[in-house]
């Protein structure tokens, strides 16, 4: 399946992301960095509403009414111990995606799952997070 996104935002620029690496002190897997250059956020198409994850869509970052800087902000806020670990997208019920920048697991995606306050490993890497998203 082809994953379609509706709804993005303003496109990045190679300096606005390289920015955003810096906010967060850290170099992005090659596969975050080349996602987000070609899609900043966006809601998933009708096509793609029934998947494994239950995703939502994905958070822009630098624009929009809830960036990805303003969602890390207001979640670490609440949760210091979701500190270097960038929530990229969301579930059907809201629930955060994050992508570790911990030394010890970086790169491995999660879920926050809010109501539990719970921290689920889903996989590896973004880019096994995209192939399991696509291949339904």
């Amino acid at each position: 399946m082809r994953l379609t996104l509706e709804d993005s935002e303003n496109a990045l620029s190679v300096q606005e992301l390289n920015e955003f690496q810096e906010k967060f002190n850290v170099e992005l897997p090659t596969a975050f960095r080349n996602f987000y250059l070609k899609h900043n956020g966006g809601n998933l198409s009708e096509s793609n509403s029934e998947n494994e994850f239950l995703l939502g869509g994905f958070t822009p970052i630098k624009y929009g009414e809830a960036p990805i800087e303003i969602v890390y902000r207001d979640l670490t806020d609440d949760v210091p111990s979701l500190k270097a670990m960038i929530p990229f997208a969301y579930d059907q019920g809201g629930n955060p995606f994050l992508l570790s920048v911990k030394r010890d697991d970086f790169g491995s995606v999660y879920l926050y799952l809010m109501d539990e306050e719970d921290l689920a490993f889903v996989c590896e890497s973004f880019e096994e997070f995209l192939t399991e998203l696509t291949s339904q």
